[in-house]
């Protein structure tokens, strides 16, 4: 069964219900604003007076799904129906005060304020939200609405994303309510965060971020970059070089199949790899792009030619992500992935300076399967301060080794057992050997661990001759 025409037989099933059972029904938010706009429709807010369990626990029995209680005291219900088309959510509330007027003034926005009585189909609008909604509009249902609850800051900034325009007195009040974000749990932060960045293209709302100064609150650390000093090759100061890196990763995602015509669909399956929750690599990758180079407020000097440095700024942002997990309350598998990323942002640079090497097997060792990540993140930076694609060759040919590769087998030795064995101590030699094992076991010249010692022996063995 087709999605919209699943939608339409839930709710002619909820309307014949409520109707049966003598209650007041109707739709409100996203699902009304959605359907008007032509959006896939998903999850479904309704009204209910008044608000009957048994009505709610029956429903649930009929589609066979499961029935939440969200909120103990405000009496929010929620019912998840999954079945072979699909999940639906369908949310029940009482109206407040069981005035349909207070209930719509306490939605965020005009656009998603629009009621329709599902027993007659009748609009119900009092704040005119089907003009904001024709005319791209972002106008607050009441002046209160970020106090009562200031996530709904960064829920503005996510509509940018779709196309809509904040207006005036909104966009003052973000600024004013925007300290408010402060209260906010920290989960929900986080969740909205990754709603922003699974927008097509999200730079716009990050630049608008900055300007009103919220993107100070949420990440101070990426903020303070507006003043770190900058220079040569760099066109713009640190904080606009990391959006603009953000803005030219989404235009390579945009544009994978043209970029990358041989891989572009096994870039996109690395992408849609869940990384924790809902969330995949996607999201988790701009995140990274955006703060890659928060180590430089910390880290920048300036030389008797005026030139500005950040030397060891990769892993100054790598430490400043332990305060950024704590605080977002990111988890652990997020914490690794940005940290890898980050941590090495800069490494590619040494084999695009020296192309004679031949870098997979060291990109593996070092990120193991999140090449392409490193990869596109390394280019997006790049991009931003070249402002064009240079080595797009170079790039091509990492992926598609990388791919080919991508089984790649564990080492059949450790470095510990490589040093016990050969009675070596630690140094850069150990992972030189790990890396010719690595290609050795790829390339079938070794399968078992004794032929890797063999193997190993030969090495050392000719190494010492020469």
């Amino acid at each position: 069964m087709e999605g919209k025409e699943l939608i339409y037989k839930t709710l002619k099933i909820v309307r014949d219900y409520a109707k049966s059972n003598h209650l007041n029904i109707y739709i409100v938010g996203g699902f009304i604003r959605d359907y008007l706009i032509g959006k896939e429709l998903k999850d479904i807010d309704f009204l209910i007076y008044p608000l009957d369990y048994k009505f709610l626990f029956d429903l649930t029995n009929l589609f066979n799904g499961k029935l939440i209680k969200l909120d103990e005291e405000r009496e929010y219900y929620r019912i998840i129906i999954n079945n072979k088309d699909g999940e639906i959510i369908l949310d029940f509330t009482p109206i407040y005060e069981n005035n349909l007027l207070l209930e719509v003034l306490r939605r965020d926005f005009t656009i998603n304020s629009i009621v329709l009585d599902l027993l007659d189909f009748k609009i119900i609008d009092p704040l005119n939200g089907l003009k904001d909604l024709e005319r791209g509009i972002l106008r607050l249902s009441s002046p209160n609405s970020f106090k009562e609850d200031p996530l709904r800051i960064l829920r503005a900034f996510r509509f940018l994303g779709y196309g809509f325009k904040i207006e005036k007195f909104t966009y003052e009040k973000i600024i004013e309510d925007r300290e408010k974000l402060k209260s906010v749990k920290a989960e929900r932060i986080h969740d909205e965060l990754y709603k922003i960045m699974n927008l097509p293209f999200s730079s716009y709302s990050w630049i608008k971020m900055v300007e009103t100064k919220v993107l100070e609150v949420i990440l101070p650390e990426l903020f303070v970059l507006k003043d770190t000093p900058w220079s040569d090759p760099h066109h713009e100061d640190p904080l606009m070089h990391s959006i603009s890196s953000l803005s030219a990763l989404e235009d390579i995602i945009y544009n994978i199949e043209s970029i990358f015509p041989d891989i572009h669909q096994q870039i996109l399956t690395y992408l849609n790899e869940k990384l924790f929750s809902k969330y995949t690599k996607l999201e988790t990758l701009k995140l990274a792009v955006l703060l890659h180079d928060i180590g430089k407020s910390k880290t920048f000097s300036i030389d008797e030619f005026s030139l500005v440095h950040y030397y060891g700024h990769s892993q100054k942002g790598v430490e400043l992500l332990d305060n950024i997990g704590e605080r977002l309350k990111l988890s652990k598998k997020e914490i690794i992935f940005l940290k890898k990323l980050i941590g090495n942002h800069m490494y590619p640079i040494n084999f695009i300076q020296n192309p004679v090497v031949n870098p997979i097997y060291k990109l593996i060792l070092r990120v193991k399967d999140d090449v392409p990540g490193l990869t596109l993140l390394f280019m997006a930076d790049q991009i931003s301060i070249k402002r064009t694609i240079e080595n797009l060759d170079w790039y091509r040919k990492i992926l598609n080794e990388f791919f080919k590769i991508k089984n790649t087998p564990k080492p059949l030795l450790t470095g510990n057992e490589i040093m016990e064995i050969f009675n070596l101590k630690p140094s850069p030699l150990i992972g030189k050997l790990k890396e010719k094992l690595i290609e050795a076991q790829i390339n079938n010249k070794i399968s078992t661990r004794d032929e890797a010692i063999k193997y190993i022996e030969e090495i050392l063995k000719n190494e010492a001759n020469s």
